[in-house]
């Protein structure tokens, strides 16, 4: 939560431990390039730039992209189950039944409705150097139990939030007042928060489930100020984030999540792999058009506005300028 606004939760929420600190982190360190990724950096670079002073053309590109919109979709039988229609926020971002998420109890339960979560598996490449996603909305208050276990079956490292704690876009799924509480069979505890000079929070979480031993932590990200719909007014916060993330192992997916989990969370997902497959030399992450494609078949609208598709490409510029920068 930002320090200076913070929709829904009183800003003492953010305060109310002494594991709490309001000295801004220091940065992470650059990625140390070699000569060779140097020269990719260098020649995407030239296109990003070029793509991002003919607004024309990636005005042409998002509309081509909505007109095959109808194409991508894939049934969501499961989401749209009688017994699973109030855990979706919206009634028409749901998870294809091919990609969705299942929650592992389904193993010892009478009923598959059990298992459902809305979100999303997302991988932009069969490439194992590049990070696996889960994309999900804002949790519901009826859904903490689902979010948090999602979390720890899937031993997910991180989870990067878009968006406010708002009970109309995001429910507060975690313990910002208590620092520590139980949803259903598992015990979430913040033990660490402090803020970065990009107005990010990053939280350290550890999650137990009372039927385990095992402790799962994870690092949550929140960036509060990316307007839904919108984009925000520079690059650096979103950028900032995926630098946070450039040492986090590949095994598990990342969950990234917004209100509805397909625009600002399509949006941060199409910025970090870009730059992640640019840095292993896949020339084929140029085309950002089939990126949003590939994610689209995923899970519905990713990468809701012109304006959002348009930032991509100015993101993914500006990280490479960095890049180039810390390089030199």
């Amino acid at each position: 939560m930002a320090a200076a606004r913070f929709a829904g939760v009183p800003r003492r929420a953010a305060q109310s431990s002494s594991s709490s600190s309001q000295a801004p982190l220091d940065e992470p360190p650059p990625p140390a390039l070699t000569p060779e990724q140097v020269g990719l950096c260098r020649e995407a670079l030239e296109y990003f730039e070029g793509m991002c002073g003919r607004p024309e053309a990636m005005s042409d590109e998002f509309r081509r992209l909505q007109d095959t919109r109808h194409e991508l979709m894939r049934s969501s039988n499961e989401a749209r189950n009688a017994a699973n229609r109030e855990k979706n926020r919206y009634i028409d971002v749901v998870p294809f039944d091919t990609t969705r998420v299942r929650l592992k109890r389904s193993t010892t339960s009478q009923t598959s409705s059990n298992d459902y979560i809305n979100a999303s598996f997302i991988k932009v490449t069969e490439d194992n150097r590049v990070a696996k996603f889960i994309s999900t909305q804002g949790p519901l208050a009826k859904t903490f139990d689902d979010f948090w276990e999602m979390v720890y079956e899937y031993q997910c490292p991180v989870i990067v939030m878009l968006t406010q704690f708002d009970s109309l876009k995001c429910d507060e799924y975690l313990p910002l007042r208590k620092q520590r509480e139980a949803y259903g069979k598992y015990n979430v505890k913040i033990t660490n928060a402090k803020r970065d000079s990009h107005q990010l929070w990053l939280r350290d979480v550890m999650v137990q489930c009372n039927e385990s031993s095992r402790v799962h932590s994870v690092r949550h990200i929140e960036y509060p100020d990316w307007p839904d719909h919108g984009v925000p007014t520079n690059t650096d916060a979103v950028r900032q984030i995926r630098k946070w993330l450039q040492n986090t192992p590949m095994e598990h997916p990342i969950v990234v999540h917004c209100s509805a989990g397909i625009g600002r969370t399509g949006a941060y997902i199409t910025i970090h792999s870009t730059i992640e497959r640019l840095l292993l030399g896949d020339k084929s992450s140029y085309h950002l058009d089939e990126t949003v494609k590939t994610l689209r078949t995923q899970r519905v609208g990713m990468v809701q506005t012109e304006k959002q598709y348009m930032f991509c490409y100015r993101a993914i510029a500006d990280e490479l300028k960095d890049l180039l920068e810390s390089n030199r």
